[in-house]
């Protein structure tokens, strides 16, 4: 359900998300291929939006979780292509061919599975390999690999095989040494598979420079405004602005306590502003008495706990709070972005993004 009454509203801005696809394709060699990833509705932000917006910007490649989400992204486009990256995770394979999707491939189980409903249906269908070459999650593991490697023409269809990937584990720490373990390791195994797409680097790994990027990258986070990079200045524009209506005003007296638990005891007199959002949206309760918004270029603090629906502002210093009905507080945006505020939770952006909730009025902007 919309909120009709606005008190809440998270503005997506699409140009934003275009000029970060731009600058990872300057990044990159005018021969590799810059993928998209939009899994968990393009983080969180909306895949009916953003994948259009992606395609307008020259993107034909994508990449998601789970076969539900590669039919919510062919409703949106019947031409592109769609990478599963969790492999054969439905039972039912006809999907896979009647949607035009291209499963990548995680163990041999699932290769065999292909197979066979290829020679069913007297068809080839397109697939990509994942071999795991330190993540330790998902791909063939060293013994599949070895048997793959050494047996390749009795195991797979080269004809179908249009990417060969693996997955970076440190990426986001560029003086990692796995890093380079892994490249070498890819390095080896792409060599039994010259005539096929090769792929290694998510978001992180585009920075760890042109060796990693192969024939096609996979950005994510980078896309929707995230660092990638844990000690490095962030290079993405914001792409979304989070703010939230004061719904009520209350003078409060030194002493008096603020929310559940009492957390937050007033040392002086204080003017409180409740905002009508809380974990329910996705906002984290270890924002609580750990958090600034901002009201203009006012910065101003929570005090008390973040509930479910619902969180409290110290509002004492802006002028005239008490008589102005139509007072929005910054929640994210631009002084504000996921990338700052995650540190205040020890988490990462991704989370953040990710966990944006339904009940907010959500716009788009193209400027």
């Amino acid at each position: 359900m919309q909120d009709i009454d606005k008190n809440t509203v998270l503005n997506i801005n699409l140009k934003s998300i275009k000029n970060n696809y731009r600058k990872i394709k300057k990044k990159v060699n005018s021969n590799c291929i810059v993928a998209a990833t939009v899994k968990a509705n393009a983080y969180g932000l909306g895949i009916k939006k953003i994948v259009p917006k992606l395609y307008r910007s020259g993107c034909r490649y994508f990449f998601v979780a789970t076969t539900n989400e590669a039919l919510e992204v062919r409703k949106v486009n019947k031409s592109i292509s769609i990478f599963i990256l969790n492999g054969l995770v439905t039972s039912d394979l006809s999907i896979i061919h009647k949607y035009n999707l291209i499963p990548i491939i995680n163990n041999l189980s699932e290769l065999k599975r292909i197979e066979k409903y290829q020679v069913k249906i007297k068809k080839s269908l397109k697939i990509a390999i994942h071999f795991d070459t330190g993540m330790s999650r998902l791909g063939l593991d060293k013994d599949e690999t070895k048997l793959i490697l050494e047996n390749k023409e009795k195991y797979i269809n080269f004809s179908n095989v249009v990417l060969v990937m693996s997955h970076l584990a440190c990426a986001d720490t560029p003086s990692k040494k796995k890093n380079g373990h892994q490249l070498k390791n890819f390095c080896k195994i792409i060599k039994y598979f010259p005539n096929t797409k090769h792929s290694l680097a998510n978001s992180a790994g585009i920075h760890l420079g042109k060796k990693y990027h192969f024939d096609l990258v996979r950005p994510g986070i980078s896309l929707y405004g995230g660092n990638p990079l844990k000690d490095s200045k962030n290079i993405y524009d914001n792409v979304i602005n989070l703010k939230a209506k004061i719904i009520q005003v209350r003078n409060i007296s030194k002493n008096d306590t603020i929310g559940y638990g009492a957390t937050f005891k007033a040392k002086k007199n204080m003017i409180i502003g409740t905002v009508p959002l809380g974990y329910a949206d996705g906002f984290s309760r270890l924002f609580s008495n750990n958090f600034e918004g901002y009201v203009g270029h006012q910065k101003i603090s929570i005090v008390g706990r973040v509930s479910m629906d619902l969180i409290t502002f110290d509002v004492t210093n802006i002028k005239g709070i008490s008589k102005n009905k139509n007072v929005y507080v910054d929640i994210i945006g631009n002084k504000n972005n996921i990338n700052k505020i995650c540190k205040r939770i020890s988490t990462i952006p991704y989370e953040v993004l990710t966990k944006l909730g339904k009940r907010y009025n959500r716009t788009y902007t193209s400027y």
